[in-house]
């Protein structure tokens, strides 16, 4: 299978370039259980020739890094690696088993559309959210030609299977422990916090509102709401802005599911990044906080996870990354998180961007 990226000057683009090396030349680090084909070619697009050419003087540092990697000639492995300053090109030339879309936000709906009905593309993975909170009426037209031509639309929304991995885990090593699964249903709050460094419009000081902060933070939000509560509807109690004339730096949402409170706490900071999960069971407190780190075995970006409060001392490290997770699934044509799921993330970034 032939692999393509719309638009590989983003962090995550350039991952989806280095997991699909890597995963052609080391099919064993596929520890997914997925059964996926061979891949053939790499190409990617980026705007212009001195971007484009960016990329793969980023591969080169990353992979020279990676321990499959050592003592190889990374010249010789990026040979079918094929980097272009037109998609449409790439995806003629290419003849792409599966198409990344990872270029900015409001090109989703007509790559989407032109992706579905003027190629041979079958597979299709677009980088979250699927369009504009004010383009979300296009996107029942977009469902319907995917599923004429036979096109599988998937979202890389990579928490989607964090919850997963973690719930067969023991919170402790007492004998009387439950698992973390235990923690999903039944509960009686709920807090996130997400801050990260911001989005490139946020740290060249343009004007950034609630609705990039929610298009940026919000579909991966969604993934650590409990599924159990996003079947509950919801009812926006509050919303706090607070930022200075230039820009919005933090947006948070006291909310309802059914009756159950749950805080969201959003925004930007340019030393402050954090992501905690504090899940109320009662009076206790549940606090989990996210961290990204570099698995010196594998050379992935992946993500620790440690218990505070009550869940204490809880700790694990995945043994993957959580995008190249998503990637190896669309790989076998069964995206984590479809079409439709991605239309409800949209649907629940509205209901708040409407309050």
């Amino acid at each position: 299978m032939n692999v393509s990226v719309i638009g590989a000057g983003s962090t995550y683009g350039i991952f989806l370039v280095k997991w699909a090396i890597l995963l052609k030349h080391f099919p064993d680090t596929n520890r997914q259980k997925v059964s996926i084909p061979p891949i053939g070619t790499i190409s990617y697009s980026n705007t212009t020739e001195r971007n484009r050419d960016l990329v793969l003087e980023v591969l080169l540092d990353d992979l020279s890094h990676m321990p499959q990697f050592e003592g190889k000639d990374l010249k010789q492995v990026l040979k079918d690696v094929h980097g272009y300053t037109n998609w449409r090109e790439m995806t003629t030339k290419e003849d792409p088993g599966l198409v990344v879309v990872g270029s900015p936000l409001n090109t989703h709906v007509p790559y989407l559309r032109e992706l579905i009905t003027d190629t041979k593309v079958k597979n299709i993975l677009c980088e979250p959210p699927l369009c504009h909170v004010h383009e979300i009426e296009s996107l029942p037209r977009i469902v319907e030609l995917a599923r004429e031509k036979g096109v599988s639309v998937g979202i890389n929304q990579q928490y989607a299977t964090l919850y997963d991995r973690l719930k067969g885990l023991p919170m402790s090593d007492a004998a009387d422990a439950g698992k973390f699964g235990d923690l999903l249903t039944g509960l009686t709050g709920l807090h996130i916090v997400f801050t990260t460094h911001g989005t490139r419009l946020w740290r060249k000081m343009q004007g950034v509102g609630e609705q990039e902060i929610l298009e940026d933070l919000g579909p991966h939000v969604w993934e650590f709401i409990p599924k159990d509560l996003r079947s509950k509807p919801i009812t926006v109690k509050n919303v706090k802005k607070e930022g200075d004339n230039l820009f919005l730096n933090f947006v948070e949402y006291d909310l309802k599911f059914g009756d159950v409170p749950v805080k969201l706490t959003l925004g930007y900071h340019r030393r402050l990044k954090s992501l905690k999960v504090t899940m109320k069971k009662g009076k206790k407190d549940y606090e989990f906080s996210v961290t990204g780190a570099v698995n010196p075995a594998t050379g992935e970006f992946t993500r620790w996870i440690e218990g505070k409060n009550y869940a204490y001392p809880f700790k694990h490290f995945l043994d993957t990354d959580l995008v190249k997770e998503s990637f190896i699934h669309s790989l076998a044509g069964k995206p984590v998180v479809p079409m439709d799921e991605g239309i409800k993330t949209l649907e629940f970034i509205r209901t708040l961007h409407q309050h």
